[in-house]
C-alpha cells in the first residue's frame, strides 16, 4: 500500500473511531535529537544499563546512575518537540486522540501540548527524595552535580535524590500500567509510533488492543513490525504524522460539507 493511500485509510479509521490511543517509543524523539538508547550511538552503548540504570545498584551506588544521567540530561535538556509530537497534540485538540501512552521519559509530549499522557517509564524532568519524597526539577539535581557533587541530595532533609524514571529491576507504577492496559483494551484504533515493541510489559499493549478487535496503525521507517499492523505508515514520524493530521482535517471538512 502506497503512503498516500495508507494515510487516507488511517485518517478514515481515526475520524470514525470512538476511542483512539497513541503508543510511542524512543523513535518519535530521535528527530528531536535524542538517540534511541538501544541504538549504536545510544546511551546503552556507553553505559551498561544493568549497572548504571539498575535499581538495586542505585540503592548501593547512586553515583553510577548520576554519572550516566549527566550525559543523558545534556542531550535531553537541548531537545525540543518535533512535528510528530505537535501532530499528536493537534489530534488530541481536534477531539480524535484520547490518550498518549509513552515509553519515553523526555517530557516532549507535554511540552508539545498533549494533556493526556501516561508515562510507563516515568519522567526525567523531575527528581524525588528517596527519604521524604519531596519532588524538585531535574535542574536542581544537575546543578549539584555540575558543582562537583557525585550524588545530588534533598535540600529539605539531605536524602538522596533520584530521577523520576523507572530503573531496570523496578516495577512499573501499577496505576499507570493498569490505566494503560484499560486504554489499550478499549481502543478502537491504536497509533503506534517509534517503538521496537521489544520492551516488556509495554509491548503487550499492542497485542491486547489487537486481541480486543482494535485496529493497529504503525508509523515507522522500518517494516520490522509491519506484520502487526492493519495499516502501515512507512516513514519518519515527523514527516508522516503532520500529513495524517491534514488527512483527518480533510475528512472532517468533507463530512461537514455533506451535512
Amino acid at each position: 500500500m502506497e503512503l498516500d493511500e495508507a494515510l487516507r485509510k488511517a485518517a478514515d479509521l481515526i475520524v470514525n473511531a470512538s476511542s483512539v490511543v497513541a503508543f510511542t517509543g524512543a523513535g518519535i524523539s530521535v528527530e528531536s535529537g535524542i538517540p534511541d538508547f538501544r541504538s549504536s550511538g545510544g546511551l546503552w552503548s556507553k553505559y551498561d544499563p544493568e549497572v548504571y540504570c539498575n535499581y538495586s545498584v542505585f540503592k548501593q551506588k547512586p553515583e553510577l546512575f548520576w554519572k550516566m544521567a549527566v550525559d543523558m540530561q545534556s542531550t535531553m535538556a537541548e531537545a525540543q518537540p518535533n512535528p510528530a509530537h505537535y501532530a499528536l497534540a493537534e489530534l488530541e485538540s481536534m477531539g480524535y486522540l484520547k490518550h498518549v501512552i509513552t515509553q519515553n521519559v523526555d517530557n516532549l509530549h507535554q511540552r508539545a501540548g498533549s494533556n493526556k499522557v501516561r508515562e510507563l517509564h516515568g519522567n526525567g524532568s523531575t527528581a524525588s527524595c528517596m527519604a521524604c519524597r519531596s519532588k524538585v526539577p531535574i535542574s536542581e539535581a544537575m546543578d549539584q552535580l555540575n558543582s562537583g557533587k557525585s550524588v545530588p541530595v534533598c535540600s529539605r532533609c539531605g536524602g538522596v535524590l533520584r530521577m523520576d524514571a523507572i530503573l531496570f529491576g523496578e516495577p512499573l507504577q501499577s496505576s499507570v500500567m493498569e490505566g494503560s492496559l484499560r486504554l489499550a483494551m478499549f481502543a478502537e484504533v491504536m497509533l503506534v509510533i517509534g517503538t521496537s515493541l521489544v520492551v516488556s510489559p509495554a509491548n503487550s499493549l499492542v497485542q491486547l488492543c489487537k486481541s480486543n478487535q482494535g485496529t493497529i496503525v504503525i508509523c515507522d521507517p522500518s517494516p520490522a513490525n509491519s506484520h502487526l499492523a492493519h495499516v502501515m505508515l512507512r516513514g519518519n514520524a515527523g514527516e508522516v504524522l503532520p500529513r495524517l493530521v491534514q488527512a483527518c482535517k480533510a475528512l472532517r471538512t468533507k463530512g461537514k460539507a455533506q451535512m
